[in-house]
C-alpha cells in the first residue's frame, strides 16, 4: 500500500510547479482545484500528474510555453532556410506566409520575401529576378550608357521592347532592358559588324 502523502508536502509540490491550491488536498489522483501563479488561470490537475511531470499543472500556460518552443524551433529552421537561399533576416521570424524583412546578400538590397515562397523554390528579390519596378529615368540612363537613345517613354517592364536609336550608326531597334542588363548590346547591326 502506497505511503500517505502529507497535505503540506503536497501543497509545497504544487506551489513549486507554480500552482496555488484553492482547497485542501483531495488525494493523489483526484482533480485539485488550483490557481496558476503565473497566469491566474483556474485549473484542476491531479497531484500525481504534477509530481511525475506528466502535467505542467496549468494547461493554458503549458500551451503557451509549447507554442513558444515550437516558434523558437521554427525560427531557427526558418532562418537557416533563408540564409541558404541568400537572405539574411533583419527582423524576427513573422511566420511562413508573412513578409519578412531581409537583406539579399548577392545584391545587397533589403527585400521582403515570404518563407513559404522561398521553400517552394520561388525567388525573393524582384530586382534580381528582373521584376522590380524600374524608375523611367534610371531605365533611360541604362539605355544611354550602352549607346541607345530612347525614342519613346520607358514601356514600364524590363521585358517589353523599347524603341531606341543607336547613337553610333543611327539604326532604330527595339531592345528590352532585360536583355541589356544581361549583357546583350542594344544595336543588332553594330553587334553584327563587330564580329
Amino acid at each position: 500500500m502506497p505511503a500517505r502523502i502529507d497535505p503540506d508536502t503536497a501543497a509545497a509540490v504544487m506551489r513549486a510547479a507554480g500552482l496555488e491550491p484553492m482547497e485542501p488536498y483531495p488525494g493523489a489522483n483526484v482533480a485539485w482545484n488550483c490557481r496558476c501563479l503565473k497566469g491566474a488561470h483556474g485549473v484542476a490537475p491531479t497531484f500525481t500528474s504534477v509530481r511525475t511531470g506528466t502535467s505542467s499543472g496549468c494547461r493554458h500556460c503549458g500551451r503557451t510555453a509549447a507554442g513558444e518552443r515550437r516558434r523558437a524551433a521554427g525560427q531557427a529552421r526558418a532562418e537557416a532556410d533563408m540564409r541558404a537561399a541568400g537572405f539574411e533576416p533583419l527582423d524576427p521570424y513573422p511566420g511562413a506566409r508573412m513578409r519578412w524583412r531581409c537583406l539579399h546578400t548577392p545584391c545587397g538590397r533589403v527585400v521582403h520575401p515570404r518563407l513559404f515562397q522561398i521553400r517552394t523554390g520561388g525567388g525573393g528579390c524582384l530586382a534580381c529576378a528582373g521584376r522590380a519596378p524600374v524608375e523611367p529615368t534610371a531605365a533611360e540612363a541604362e539605355m544611354r550608357a550602352i549607346g541607345m537613345e530612347p525614342l519613346e517613354p520607358f514601356p514600364g517592364r524590363v521585358r517589353d521592347p523599347w524603341s531606341c536609336r543607336c547613337t553610333r550608326c543611327g539604326h532604330v531597334g527595339t531592345p528590352t532592358l532585360n536583355n541589356i542588363r544581361r549583357g546583350q548590346g542594344g544595336c543588332y547591326p553594330c553587334a553584327h559588324r563587330g564580329r
